[in-house]
């Protein structure tokens, strides 16, 4: 997860366990974006794809 330019991780750090222990323990993805006022345009999501058959093989060969 990235973090908006304009908002640091103690700042966010501080806003999550205040609205966990608001909420008993339980956060909704949606309660954090409004609480921290993260739009859905604002999110970056970088998914990396891995050929998990070429990992293996070269894990075993790395073994050998």
């Amino acid at each position: 997860m990235e973090l908006p330019p304009w908002l640091s991780e103690e700042e966010f750090k501080r806003i999550v366990k205040e609205i966990v222990a608001k909420l008993g323990g339980r956060v909704s993805v949606d309660e954090l974006r409004k609480e921290l006022g993260i739009k859905p345009g604002d999110l970056v999501e970088e998914i990396e794809t891995y050929n998990v058959e070429y990992l293996e093989l070269k894990e075993k060969e790395r073994l050998k």
